[in-house]
Formats: C-alpha cells, structure tokens, sequence
C-alpha cells in the first residue's frame, strides 16, 4: 500500500509541476512577443520533464525499482492526459504522434524512476 502512495503521488506531483509550468508558459506568451508556434514543441517537453519528475519521485521513495515505477508513473500519466483530452475533445481520433508521446512520457518516466532510485 505504501508503493501505491507513493506512486499516486508522484502522479499527482507531475500534474501539479504541468499546470504550474504551462500557466507560467502562458503568461510568458501572453505578455512577450513570442508566437504561438513553440506550444506543440512547448507542451511536449512539459509533459515528458513532468513525467520524468514523477518517476523521479516515485522511486526516490520506494527505493528499489525505479524503471518499472517510473516506467508505471509515466504511462498512468499520459493515458491520464489522454482521457482527459478525449472527454474534452469533440473528434477525438488517436493518430500515430499519440502513440510516439506514449512511448516518450513512459520511457521518461522510466528515466526518471532510474535516476530517482540511484539519488543520494
């Protein structure tokens, strides 16, 4: 039970450390110069730090693991976002650049539980 606590919260701490990076991201785009076509680019290295984070977390307190926990936070955290994005979106179609952030979110969070696990 204490494994799932801490992953739950490693979740939650990479959501937490998303809003907060995009709502200072937005306010950078809105009061600077700067055009709105970095937000694809933006929103892919927010969510793949974020998840990394996660992971990091995760496994920093299980101690023992960490690739798989953090492999476990990052996929509970993109297949999150992505129910959240199909309940929001009207035409919600899942395309082959889904799959490749998948693939990213997870295997950052893995990199993310190694790294978290082997932190002194």
């Amino acid at each position: 039970m204490e494994k799932t606590n801490h992953v739950l919260k490693g979740l939650g701490y990479s959501y937490i450390l998303t809003l907060a990076t995009l709502l200072i991201y937005n306010l950078f785009l809105t009061f600077t110069s700067v055009s709105g076509n970095t937000i694809a680019m933006a929103s892919s290295a927010i969510t793949t730090v974020s998840a990394a984070f996660g992971g990091f977390y995760a496994s920093k307190h299980i101690k023992e693991k960490g690739l798989i926990y953090g492999l476990l936070v990052g996929l509970m955290y993109i297949v999150c976002l992505m129910v959240i994005v199909f309940l929001a979106k009207e035409n919600f179609a899942v395309e082959i650049d889904m799959l490749y952030k998948v693939l990213l979110v997870s295997l950052s969070g893995g990199i993310g539980g190694v790294l978290g696990v082997n932190f002194k």
